[in-house]
């Protein structure tokens, strides 16, 4: 090989050989070049995950050569992947949170150059504020369960999922210490207690606690004292009334009322401030829980009830005499034999002649126009709506 052959073989060799190193050292950004990140999201649920992109321009204002490699940092999380090579000047990669809150703290660098860190709140790092409410508000002071429903909301005002809120209360039972916020911003527990309890909800990162409080109120059940109406009957197709009487040491107006006779009859009442009578007739003799229901204006419901026994319907006992019978005047009398329910109303007479008279005493008298014999009919009804009925036969 001559002299001139074996130089520039040397020189091709040399040349290769750079070409190998190069592509196998890492391109990077060369000085003065400038990173700037932009994030797609600057909050973040737990586990959430946002589109990170870096621009990265050289000191005259163009892109960097494509292919530039760029390392990404994260104080929190991670970053998927961690180098990235750049195209037209730009690299996006996936910032992914874990499952602690706080505020992640995002940079890149290449070669000498790096960018200023950026911020992406995630959690409970990014609450801004918080409001607290109880469904109901109150509850009966025998015992029940209410819902505690927190709201978080970011420094935007949008409802922030995933969140950890932590629950306490001064009295009664919570179904969880901690629940996570929904896609509605909000996280649910329940309280069961029968007295005035005051509920405490907490949220924040390492920089920022957001608390909120609510008083769930314990009140009186309300009711409708049930009774039977005085005189009031208690047999079968007759009116049964009943008196119902409010309550008012809840404080509180009842709102609605029902009661239900037990019978398969329920009656809706309405609002009820005042005492009321309602009656009802029954078609079977028996004995009925007679159940009222009242609602007050705070949503809360109590239960008053009533057992009466209904019996078959009676008669009333009644007997006729003549008083006197003279010159075609004659004078009756009625006597009532037996128990009476509530008193005498009415007595209705049939002379037995087409005429008849209708007196609220136990006499009467009447005179026929012609002799003969006459069937005398008495009907009489009382104050409870019992009959009675008798006949009796005269000569005149």
């Amino acid at each position: 090989m001559s002299l001139i052959s074996r130089t520039a073989f040397v020189g091709f060799l040399l040349a290769a050989l750079a070409a190998s190193a190069c592509d196998k050292v890492p391109l990077l950004a060369p000085t003065n070049t400038t990173i700037r990140l932009i994030a797609g999201l600057g909050v973040l649920p737990v586990t959430g995950s946002t589109e990170i992109t870096a621009v990265v321009i050289e000191s005259a204002g163009t892109p960097v050569q494509n292919g530039t490699v760029v390392t990404f940092t994260s104080s929190l999380g991670t970053v998927e992947p961690r180098e990235a090579r750049t195209q037209n000047g730009q690299v996006t990669v996936r910032f992914i949170a874990g499952s602690q809150s706080g505020a992640a703290r995002i940079g890149a660098f290449s070669g000498g150059a790096r960018s200023e860190d950026l911020e992406i709140l995630v959690g409970a790092a990014a609450a801004g504020a918080m409001t607290l409410r109880a469904d109901p508000a109150f509850v009966p002071s025998t015992g029940a369960a209410v819902g505690i429903i927190a709201q978080v909301l970011d420094r935007g005002g949008n409802p922030l999922p995933g969140v950890a809120v932590t629950f306490s209360a001064e009295a009664g039972v919570l179904s969880q210490s901690t629940a996570l916020t929904n896609g509605a911003g909000e996280a649910t527990v329940e309280l069961g207690t029968n007295v005035t309890t005051r509920v405490t909800a907490t949220v924040g990162g390492s920089t920022t606690v957001l608390t909120a409080n609510i008083t769930v109120t314990a009140r009186d059940l309300p009711s409708l004292t049930i009774a039977l109406a005085s005189g009031s009957a208690t047999e079968v197709g007759l009116p049964i009334v009943f008196s119902l009487t409010p309550s008012t040491s809840t404080g509180a107006s009842i709102r609605t009322a029902r009661i239900d006779f037990n019978d398969g009859t329920v009656r809706d009442l309405g609002a009820v401030p005042a005492p009321v009578t309602v009656p009802h007739t029954y078609t079977r003799a028996g004995t009925y829980i007679v159940r009222v229901t009242a609602t007050d204006a705070f949503g809360i419901t109590g239960t008053t009830t009533l057992a009466v026994i209904v019996t078959e319907r009676s008669t009333v006992g009644v007997q006729v005499q003549v008083l006197s019978n003279l010159s075609g005047l004659v004078t009756f009398s009625a006597s009532i034999t037996g128990t009476v329910s509530g008193s005498i109303r009415f007595f209705e007479w049939d002379f037995g002649d087409n005429t008849g008279d209708t007196t609220t005493g136990p006499q009467t008298s009447h005179r026929y126009a012609s002799t003969g014999i006459f069937v005398v009919r008495l009907r009489v009804v009382t104050t409870t709506g019992q009959e009675g009925f008798t006949t009796l036969t005269i000569r005149v």
